[in-house]
């Protein structure tokens, strides 16, 4: 299911043609970290690949009015063809097979349509040693009229690729979420995650990586069971939690441990004045997957929607 209505797609069959192709030898020093850019003028999102997309992850169906609000992954997930393309490009040094997403952040400075045309890049930035390999960013913006005016940025891990790395690298533990203390937690959600849902959601994601589709694929890399997608799992507390509430907002996003394939998982809440904070955990409470922090642009009010 094609995401974009656009002039002129990247072939996925092409990008995973590359992705398979050229050998992929890891990076000796993070500095190295290549640009690699891909873009796309004057796109928008297709209605039934947004109504599956929305279904999917828990959102209830797009109104019949006049302003159908953008779900705050979306265009991340419908960026996929420049993704995958990047990820073919002969200059990029991590084997794609097997990456493991590790934070998203998404910061978004006005209101926009779900399905407002836009100009979409993605390019990759920064890599750093990482206690398990090395990760990296790959930065995605849709502009409007020349401005940015939504920015996803995804902080992947490349499992063992850390050549060389310093004995003291780690994943830096970002700091807890400042809330104030009387705001408390309450339980939002209580989900059953099928064992299908990784090949169903990838189908409309275009992430087909094997850890996502099925346990005997994901072994290899080091997970005794598929586990589902982190931009999934994310979407799912954002739309148990109705958030973000504002058209201007900042999030970030911390995958913890990965949801395995079945599962069950909770979502909680935490409501504070001008910033929100989620958690999903396991069924029991002995396991946190994801930690959210949503902070509200207090400069763009819902009636400029």
């Amino acid at each position: 299911m094609q995401a974009l209505d656009a002039h002129a797609l990247p072939s996925n069959l092409r990008s995973y043609a590359g992705i398979l192709w050229h050998r992929r030898a890891g990076l000796q020093d993070p500095a190295a970290m290549p640009r690699i850019e891909r873009s796309l003028a004057d796109v928008a999102l297709q209605p039934d690949w947004l109504k599956a997309y929305r279904t999917c992850v828990g959102l209830p169906a797009a109104q019949d009015r006049a302003y159908t609000p953008m779900p705050p992954l979306a265009l991340q997930i419908a960026a996929a063809p420049l993704h995958l393309a990047i990820l073919a490009d002969p200059q990029f040094p991590f084997k794609a097979l097997g990456l493991v997403h590790t934070i998203q952040r998404v910061v978004q400075t006005r209101a926009l349509e779900a399905q407002q045309r836009l100009h979409l890049r993605a390019y990759t930035t920064r890599a750093q040693w990482a206690r398990r390999g090395m990760t990296f960013d790959l930065v995605t913006e849709a502009l409007h009229q020349g401005e940015v005016v939504w920015r996803g940025e995804t902080t992947a891990l490349a499992i063992g690729m850390a050549l060389g790395a310093p004995a003291t690298a780690g994943i830096a533990v970002p700091s807890a979420e400042v809330l104030p203390p009387d705001a408390p937690w309450k339980q939002i959600l209580q989900a059953t995650v099928p064992e299908p849902l990784g090949r169903r959601y990838a189908a409309i994601a275009g992430d087909r990586n094997p850890i996502h589709q099925h346990a005997l694929l994901a072994r290899p890399f080091g997970f005794p069971q598929a586990i589902i997608h982190g931009t999934w799992t994310l979407a799912r507390a954002l739309a148990a939690a109705d958030l973000p509430d504002t058209p201007g907002y900042s999030l970030q996003a911390h995958f913890r441990k990965p949801v395995s394939l079945p599962s069950r998982i909770v979502v909680w809440a935490r409501r504070a004045a001008g910033q929100d904070a989620l958690q999903v955990r396991s069924e029991d409470g002995s396991t946190t997957h994801l930690t959210v922090t949503i902070i509200e642009n207090d400069a763009i009010k819902k009636d400029q929607a």
